[in-house]
């Protein structure tokens, strides 16, 4: 069977087969025979590889993630692993070892790796994976040119979370919807200084210059980690923009807020940032309360879709919160949703072929795949990009919880903030 040949029989079966494989993930009871009746799948557990931050200041994310990927695979196990096979997780520090951790997990013989966060390590390690042809899934690595340009034909190579022209254009969506186009005359931005924070500012600003008359005032690069942005914020003070945005995360969130509160900047701009609420569970009352910014949470907020008609929101939230004493941010989803993917994909192919597939053919399956997670219903594309609805609010404090939330939630669908297939981000944005 050839490649599109596979892909039309996938996509002829996907919603049954990715409601089976939801059914485990969410947990629910099954009595079914959990091989599908395939006949050649091997005994022995599912070799798996994750590689992410454990340790030092962008643990912050990479730790979520680790959780998410953690509690996935527990799921997937409890309810009898893949067509009988458990699954066991070997997680390794990312660092800057993005291609050396998974040439090791290849050697060892992992069956399928997670990972990276970094876009920067994402563009590194994409052309390896096509190389060694081992199905990874990415949990974040973002930036928009993967695709585009770095491995614009991948088989191999997948990425679970939206990407930056997501994020970037929800954003300017959310700007504009918040504030008006006519009160949005000047813009300025905060962003990391590598490949995200580049990519992020640039995408950001062509999206919002077509939606409005906006002109950019000043824009700062910090390093990641730096210990000091007074001069940044000095600048944004200086020129008061009516937007200031900003892709900082984790740590350089809590940096940037808390040194942007002591010089009264919020008294002069309108905060809006991509994923400040990466920094959930590290930000105080005071600063948040002071900030009144408006925040993306990538594609998963706990209280969205809302639990009263979509319950495993709030329960991925207690089981966050009961295991790990944590508010899950969106890059516990990137862990958790990035073995998802993997798993309900493999599932439907083993109800394919009847055995365990190839890993050519558990690629094939994931081109097109629909599935559910916690957050809601996901699409991995067939050019191996991820797409979900993507969250945006009002950071407020919640008395309830003891940490910050989003008010008033805007959520924007995958059509509405990427290009159609075959065209690039910034091509499609200059069509508007």
């Amino acid at each position: 069977m050839d490649r599109r040949t596979m892909l039309k029989a996938v996509g002829g079966t996907a919603l049954a087969a990715a409601l089976a494989g939801c059914s485990s993930l969410l947990g629910a009871d099954s009595n079914q025979d959990a091989s599908g009746g395939a006949s050649d799948v091997p005994d022995e557990p599912i070799q798996a590889g994750l590689q992410t931050f454990t340790e030092g200041p962008a643990a912050v994310l990479g730790l979520q993630a680790q959780y998410g990927a953690e509690l996935a695979v527990s799921r997937i196990n409890e309810a009898g692993g893949i067509a009988g096979r458990q699954i066991e997780l070997d997680v390794k520090h990312e660092a800057d070892a993005y291609v050396e951790n998974y040439t090791q997990f290849v050697s060892e013989g992992k069956e399928v790796t997670f990972g990276p966060i970094s876009s920067g390590g994402h563009a590194a390690l994409a052309p390896e994976v096509e190389a060694q042809g081992v199905v990874n899934v990415s949990t974040d690595g973002t930036v928009t040119t993967l695709y585009e340009e770095t491995v614009p034909d991948p088989t191999y190579s997948f990425r679970f979370q939206n990407y930056d022209v997501m994020e970037c254009v929800s954003a300017a969506r959310e700007t504009v919807n918040r504030l008006g186009a006519e009160n949005v005359n000047t813009v300025a931005g905060i962003n990391p200084n590598y490949a995200f924070g580049k990519d992020e500012w640039k995408v950001y600003t062509a999206a919002l210059q077509k939606l409005t008359d906006v002109e950019i005032v000043y824009e700062g690069f910090p390093d990641l980690l730096a210990d000091d942005m007074s001069t940044h914020i000095t600048e944004i003070n200086n020129q008061q923009p009516d937007v200031t945005f900003s892709s900082q995360w984790g740590g350089d969130v809590v940096t940037m807020m808390n040194q942007a509160a002591a010089n009264n900047m919020f008294d002069n701009t309108q905060l809006v940032g991509t994923v400040l609420y990466s920094a959930v569970n590290d930000l105080s009352q005071d600063i948040v309360e002071q900030a009144q910014a408006l925040s993306g949470s990538r594609n998963y907020y706990w209280g969205e879709p809302e639990p009263a008609r979509w319950s495993p929101g709030q329960q991925l939230l207690d089981d966050a919160r009961n295991q790990w004493d944590i508010i899950p941010s969106g890059h516990f989803m990137s862990g958790y949703g990035a073995v998802a993917s993997w798993a309900t994909a493999t599932e439907k192919a083993v109800n394919l072929t009847g055995g365990w597939p190839s890993q050519e053919q558990i690629a094939m399956s994931l081109e097109g795949h629909g599935f559910f997670t916690p957050a809601g219903y996901h699409v991995m594309s067939e050019r191996h990009q991820g797409l979900s609805t993507a969250y945006y609010g009002e950071m407020d404090w919640s008395s309830e919880i003891g940490a910050p939330i989003l008010n008033d939630i805007n959520s924007y669908s995958p059509p509405d903030v990427s290009p159609p297939p075959g065209t690039k981000s910034l091509d499609w944005i200059e069509s508007w």
